[in-house]
């Protein structure tokens, strides 16, 4: 029978909701009820599962960092998927670090070729008739002062931020049937 009456609704409301004062074990029994939909909730929930660790797993030195995308996948209990592309990402970084590292290696007398022939293995082929003209001299003499920082990532693309002494480099990094290869150079910022 519908309540029809604003008196006969309050009183029903007082009803629900002053049941768990009434004692403490109502109070007891809507705790632990919403504690088992909170727990309910939070398993149905999709997510990568980042958050869940193996009961007796040993700790690691890893965490995840929210805020920076390749701390992101080295989380324990990331998923198979999550572990995949954070393999594929420290592939395509240690790719970026090896050419920034070649990129700065000028060493006097060297000539463009020369340049260019210890950038081919971590280049793209279209990439290198840019570097063709490039005059090493030019070259900042500069050394790397940080590890890459991944500013995105996609299946077959990963760009990176490399702080020199004297600028940031982003690179964009393209999957190739050999492997990761730099495909794109500019200064960040």
């Amino acid at each position: 029978m519908p309540i029809r009456t604003h008196r006969g609704r309050a009183a029903v409301y007082r009803t629900v909701w002053g049941w768990p004062l009434r004692s403490p074990s109502h109070l007891a029994v809507v705790v632990v009820m919403l504690v088992a939909v909170g727990a309910g909730v939070a398993v149905a929930l999709p997510g990568d599962g980042s958050r869940s660790t193996t009961a007796g797993a040993p700790p690691t030195a890893d965490r995840s960092n929210a805020f920076d995308p390749s701390s992101r996948a080295a989380a324990p209990g990331a998923s198979s998927l999550n572990r995949f592309e954070s393999r594929e990402t420290e592939r395509a970084r240690s790719v970026a670090d090896a050419w920034v590292r070649a990129y700065l290696t000028t060493p006097e007398g060297m000539t463009s070729t020369q340049w260019v022939e210890q950038l081919r293995p971590y280049t793209v082929d279209g990439l290198l008739p840019d570097l063709r003209t490039v005059d090493p001299a030019n070259v900042p003499d500069a050394r790397i002062t940080g590890s890459p920082r991944t500013i995105s990532v996609t299946d077959t693309t990963v760009e990176f931020d490399v702080p020199t002494s004297a600028v940031v480099l982003r690179l964009s990094l393209s999957a190739a049937p050999e492997g990761w290869r730099v495909g794109g150079y500019e200064r960040a910022g």
